[in-house]
């Protein structure tokens, strides 16, 4: 199984999520801002999502999507780092 095929079993939604966190770890990062405020604001943005969606009943709160938002985020720091 190659890498393509692995990606492809994500779900879109998930995938979704973690370019969320790619490109808010993304602007965080070009604008100098420390890697711990980096890392809080992931947390609190990921979750917030999910907790708008809960309280919009926009969609369903989901810990994945927010663990989704998080790595997506991650894989933008920790080359940084």
């Amino acid at each position: 199984m190659n890498l393509r095929e692995l990606l492809e079993q994500i779900p879109c939604d998930k995938r979704l999520h973690a370019l969320i966190g790619v490109v808010y770890a993304s602007i965080l990062l070009l604008l100098s801002l420390p890697m711990l405020y980096v890392a809080v604001s992931l947390v609190i943005i990921a979750y917030g999502i999910e907790f708008y969606q809960l309280h919009t009943k926009s969609g369903q709160f989901e810990h994945w999507d927010a663990i989704a938002v998080i790595i997506g985020g991650l894989l933008v720091m920790i080359p940084n780092i």
